[in-house]
């Protein structure tokens, strides 16, 4: 007879609409996900597996030894190329999985004095609104993996783990063992409080999605290769002759162990094994600059005409602006989330004057006037 936790467990596994990968592929794009094709379709299969998992064991009874362990992908990519976004999109929006999003550097800075680890699983309870049955099977995010310690600060302190955490050692223990297997002690809120309650929380089907930068990984990942090859003379032969090409093919197809030869605490300040707990790393690469176009077009501008048109002003930018636009966020390496500040720092000038006359503006109109973006209102008559 089912206990109260697998029951409940069931009945939402049960009222879960049964998506193909292909199906979630398709909902992740209609909600605006722009790019980033072959990490579409790999999360959306990661995700599938997930789900299907889960199912497997809490309503078709078959034992969780007998099937595959769950898994732990790491998304590795540059800023604004939609990591956290596609997380976000695929198992909070068109899942309905409880989700949650960690900024890590919290946890580094402070260690067991502020946020410790085991506090994801109480966030992660929160998000399925106190429900720690529900919450067992989520999925918490891990956002600035990469700034989880710095490679710069191997200070050791005698008492490390009961004093702030530099080095992040104390954090990145227990992700090993959450990330893997285990039965945590966890406070059902967020205090620091002795007499807080605690429940007793199992990652075995918990899904952890780690998301980094990693600057310069392809960079280390080639260094690394080229010093089998020689040293001295042979070495910067090999490092000045490798082409950028190189280090985008790298960039593509990143493997564990290249990831845990050079995340040593001289670079990243990761321990070896805590990337070993992740089965699969997934490479994003830089959104192009007919992406970014798109994602321009079809969410951020369509956003400002919506809260302009809920005062009667329309919006108008000429071709050349969003160009511009586009360019400057390139430029800056901000990605799609670059594009939505670039608008933001040409137009808020005039959004302060649309909203601050106390004449009727019909329209709010961007161009380019001697190479730079100029705009104008344009008024009702009368």
């Amino acid at each position: 007879m089912p206990n109260a936790k697998t029951s409940q467990i069931q009945q939402f596994l049960s009222s879960m609409p049964h998506f193909t990968p292909a199906e979630m592929v398709k909902r992740i794009e209609a909600c605006g996900f722009k790019g980033q094709e072959q990490a579409r379709k790999a999360l959306s299969l990661m995700a599938y597996r997930h789900v299907n998992r889960l199912k497997r064991i809490y309503l078709d009874g078959v034992s969780r030894h007998e099937l595959p362990a769950k898994e732990n992908y790491l998304l590795v990519g540059p800023t604004g190329s939609g990591k956290t976004f596609l997380v976000e999109l695929l198992f909070r929006t068109v899942l309905h999985l409880p989700t949650v999003i960690i900024d890590i550097t919290s946890y580094s800075e402070t260690g067991y004095v502020g946020q410790d680890a085991v506090s994801m699983l109480t966030r992660l309870m929160n998000a399925a609104d106190g429900n720690p049955e529900l919450a067992s099977i989520g999925i918490i995010c891990i956002d600035e993996f990469d700034k989880l310690a710095s490679g710069k600060n191997n200070a050791v302190f005698s008492g490390q783990g009961t004093t702030k955490d530099v080095s992040g050692l104390g954090v990145q223990r227990e992700l090993l063992k959450m990330l893997e297997t285990a039965d945590v002690d966890v406070p059902t809120e967020l205090s620091h409080s002795a007499w807080a309650r605690r429940e007793t929380f199992g990652t075995s089907d918990v899904a952890f999605i780690a998301c980094g930068a990693f600057s310069g990984l392809p960079k280390a990942v080639k260094k690394k290769k080229a010093a089998k090859e020689g040293i001295g003379f042979g070495m910067a032969k090999a490092e000045k002759t490798a082409a950028d090409g190189e280090e985008k093919r790298i960039a593509r197809s990143l493997h564990r162990d290249d990831l845990q030869k050079v995340t040593t605490f001289e670079n990243y300040g990761i321990m070896p094994e805590l990337i070993g707990r992740f089965s699969r790393i997934l490479p994003f690469e830089a959104l192009s600059k007919d992406t970014l176009k798109e994602i321009l077009l079809d969410s951020t501008l369509q956003k400002y005409e919506k809260e302009l048109a809920l005062q009667n002003i329309k919006l108008a930018i000429d071709e050349p602006v969003m160009d511009r636009i586009v360019e400057d966020a390139l430029e800056r390496e901000t990605g799609a989330r670059g594009v939505r500040f670039a608008l933001l720092e040409f137009i808020e000038e005039a959004l302060f004057e649309a909203y601050s006359t106390d004449r009727k503006v019909s329209k709010v109109i961007l161009k380019m006037k001697d190479g730079k973006i100029d705009w104008k209102l344009s008024y009702r008559r009368g």
